[in-house]
C-alpha cells in the first residue's frame, strides 16, 4: 500500500476515466512503466474532480519484492509532478483499503477574509463575511454520532446512508484560514462539500441550528445545502487496523 500526496487541480476525481486525467490513470500508467506490466490500483477514496490529497492511501500487486525506499524513489520518478508517494507498505492478501479502513478524515479550507489569495486560490473556497462561529460549532457537535447522512449527500446510492463521524471540528489553521475536520467510518457522496455548504449557511444566519440539527438523521430525499467547490477539499488521512498490514510491515 502506498500514501498518496496530490494537487487535484488538473485531474478528474481519482477514478479511471476513459480520456481524461485522473489519479488512479497516472498511478497505473507509473507502475507500468515501473514494472513492466499492467497494475490495477484500488484507492481508499473517490476523491472528486479538483479535490486534493494529503494521505489518500491505494494498494496494488507487485510482480517483485521491491525496497519501500526504491520503490518510492522509482514510483514518483514516473509520475507528474502534482502527485507523490509519501510511503510505502506491504499488506496482507487481498487487502481492499477502501472496505477495510477503520476511519477517512476530510479536511475543508476557508478563506474567511474580505481579499482572495493569490497563493491560496487552488486550495480554499473564498468566502469574504462574517461567519459566526460559536453557531458553525454548534452545528459541528450535532453531526457527532451515528446518523442517516441523506440530507447530505448529492445523489442516491443503493449502499446505507447512515454513517457514524467521529469528529467534527472547525478550527483556525492561520488567520483568517479556517480547517473544517471531519472524520468518519465513510462517507457519502459529496458529504463532506455539502456539510461544509450547510455549515456555512449556519455561520450566516442563512440556516438556523434547529434547521441543520432536523437534517442530521431525517433521511432527506435532497441536500440540505449546495455542495463548496471541490477545490477547498482534502482527503488529510485514511487508518487502517493493524492486523491489515504485512508482517514485514513497521
Amino acid at each position: 500500500m502506498v500514501t498518496l500526496e496530490y494537487k487535484g487541480t488538473a485531474f478528474h476525481g481519482f477514478q479511471r476515466q476513459p480520456g481524461l486525467p485522473t489519479i488512479q490513470g497516472s498511478l497505473e500508467s507509473a507502475l507500468v512503466s515501473f514494472t513492466g506490466q499492467e497494475i490495477r490500483v484500488q484507492g481508499a477514496g473517490r476523491t472528486d474532480t479538483g479535490a486534493h490529497a494529503f494521505g489518500q492511501a491505494a494498494a496494488f500487486d507487485l510482480p517483485f519484492a521491491v525496497d519501500a525506499t526504491r520503490g518510492i524513489t522509482s514510483i514518483n520518478a514516473l509520475l507528474p509532478s502534482s502527485i507523490t508517494v509519501t510511503a510505502m507498505r506491504p499488506v496482507r492478501d487481498a487487502f481492499d483499503p477502501r472496505r477495510e479502513a477503520s476511519w477517512r478524515e476530510y479536511r475543508y479550507f476557508i478563506l474567511n477574509r474580505s481579499e482572495p489569495s493569490a497563493i491560496l486560490d487552488e486550495f480554499t473556497y473564498h468566502f469574504p463575511y462574517d461567519l459566526d462561529r460559536a453557531a458553525v460549532d454548534t452545528a459541528c457537535s450535532a453531526v457527532l454520532g451515528q446518523h442517516d447522512f441523506s440530507a447530505f449527500r448529492s445523489k442516491s446510492q443503493d449502499e446505507s446512508t447512515v454513517r457514524t463521524v467521529l469528529a467534527c471540528e472547525v478550527k483556525e489553521a492561520f488567520p483568517d484560514l479556517l480547517s473544517l475536520t471531519i472524520r468518519a467510518d465513510a462517507f457519502l457522496y459529496r458529504m463532506v462539500r455539502i456539510l461544509a455548504g450547510a455549515l456555512v449557511a449556519v455561520g450566516t444566519g442563512k440556516m438556523g441550528i434547529d434547521e441543520f440539527g432536523c437534517c442530521v438523521g431525517n433521511g432527506a430525499a435532497k441536500p440540505c445545502a449546495d455542495p463548496l467547490p471541490s477545490r477547498g477539499l482534502f482527503l488529510w488521512r485514511v487508518s487502517y487496523p493493524p492486523e491489515a498490514f504485512g508482517p514485514d510491515s513497521t
